[in-house]
């Protein structure tokens, strides 16, 4: 597998790993009519705004050339915890999970925003997501728990986060 920045022509690559992560991800969380109403186009047309206006986004490519998963981060949207960035999206198609291409895309993430000024970040998880044991393994700290409604149904999602970015990379061999 190889990790490299996004062009715009892997929007709708991306769009697909979004959707198709969400489905297998979250189909015991959250509501199956709204994981079936996600639409690849509309997903897509989001990313390639994105990646149109410059935003930073890793992907990782498979043997076959195709895009199995992807991350991006940034300033902390939440202004309410002392973090400076936030991992605004990590996934990764359910045949390409455990190999170890979601911990590199986090050190490339992290790297990328300490490049950018950042110092620290926190990751929003949806309580029950089987990706929380992933996180763990990278020693955050637990922050805090809020409610989200997705489809209707009200979730809570933890606050996890890593005080220094370098000592994320440092610790974990990321």
């Amino acid at each position: 597998m190889e990790i490299r920045k996004a062009v715009v022509e892997d929007a709708s690559e991306i769009a697909f790993v979004h959707v198709n992560s969400w489905r297998t991800t979250y189909q015991r969380l959250i509501p199956d009519d709204y994981l079936a109403s996600l639409d690849v186009q509309i997903r897509e047309a989001r990313w390639r705004k994105s990646l149109e206006e410059g935003n930073t986004i890793f992907i990782v490519v498979n043997h076959e050339n195709n895009i199995v998963g992807f991350a991006n981060g940034g300033g902390n949207r939440n202004t309410k915890y002392p973090y400076d960035s936030e991992l605004y999206a990590i996934y990764m198609l359910e045949e390409a999970q455990r190999q170890g291409a979601g911990s590199q895309l986090i050190a490339y993430v992290a790297k990328h925003l300490i490049e950018e000024g950042f110092h620290s970040m926190l990751v929003w998880v949806l309580n029950g997501n089987p990706a929380a044991q992933f996180y763990e393994h990278l020693h955050p700290v637990r922050i805090a728990e809020e409610e989200v409604t997705i489809g209707g149904k009200t979730l809570q999602e933890t606050a996890f986060g890593w005080d220094d970015l370098t000592s994320l990379l440092k610790n974990n061999l990321i």
